[in-house]
């Protein structure tokens, strides 16, 4: 496949549909591009979004945090390139800045943090990006879907370095865990996602313990406790500080 053709499918100048687009594209195939800014959108909705040729820190973290709390959605009766939905949703302050200077590192896209209530009246801080580069992105290259608590997974752990890996669980546990200076959990309901965390932990060789807890008319819910986690939050700790430098 040559360059020119390639940079001729990213850019659409053929008319290609955007997700025919990314399917056809490879880490390998990035390699080859000349540019690796997609624009989307058009009038006000126009949007330039950075691809990443390569997983970095910032993607890999975002990545965990999709995994944890992020929510890919699809929503009809709005415009073809605003209707596609990547957002989070939590009273975290401090890890809703991380996750949205992340966002700016990665993909180069600004948005600000919303402050909304809840129909229960609680305050929720929410971070919600229209952009269908970016969910078509994170669809491909690391099989994020329309978020499903039961199914969600890690893709092709085995591609990341050690560093890759300890920022993408540094993602799940500030959105689907608990971290304290003692103590390290992550929880889920999904038996994908609980069988690659304990892959990931041996990987980093770490060793941990598994609860399992039935609840009454609904699917079992996983508790993976880090044993002897004092090295690992420290990594963890590291990471962060190094995603957080400007």
């Amino acid at each position: 496949m040559s360059t020119s053709t390639l940079n001729n499918w990213f850019t659409m100048h053929y008319s290609i549909p955007l997700d025919t687009v990314l399917s056809i594209l490879t880490w390998n195939n990035f390699a080859k591009l000349r540019r690796n800014i997609l624009i989307s959108g058009r009038g006000k909705s126009n949007c330039a979004t950075i691809i990443p040729f390569r997983p970095t820190l910032h993607l890999l973290y975002l990545v965990g945090a999709t995994i944890g709390d992020g929510c890919l959605r699809h929503e009809k009766g709005k415009s073809y390139f605003e209707s596609y939905f990547v957002s989070f949703e939590m009273s975290n302050a401090r890890v809703m800045k991380l996750i949205q200077y992340s966002f700016y590192k990665t993909f180069g896209l600004e948005r600000p943090i919303q402050l909304i209530r809840r129909k229960d009246g609680r305050k929720k801080l929410l971070l919600k990006y229209s952009n269908k580069v970016l969910y078509y992105y994170l669809q491909k290259f690391f099989g994020l879907k329309p978020r499903k608590s039961k199914s969600v997974e890690i893709k092709n752990i085995n591609t990341f370095n050690k560093n890759q890996k300890l920022a993408l669980l540094l993602g799940l546990c500030h959105t689907d865990g608990s971290l304290s200076k003692t103590k390290l959990r992550f929880y889920t309901s999904s038996e994908r996602l609980k069988d690659n965390l304990l892959y990931l932990l041996t990987a980093l060789g770490y060793l941990s313990t598994l609860y399992i807890y039935q609840r009454k008319g609904h699917s079992s819910e996983y508790q993976i406790c880090v044993l002897n986690p004092k090295v690992l939050i420290s990594e963890l700790k590291s990471i962060e500080a190094e995603l957080s430098r400007n």
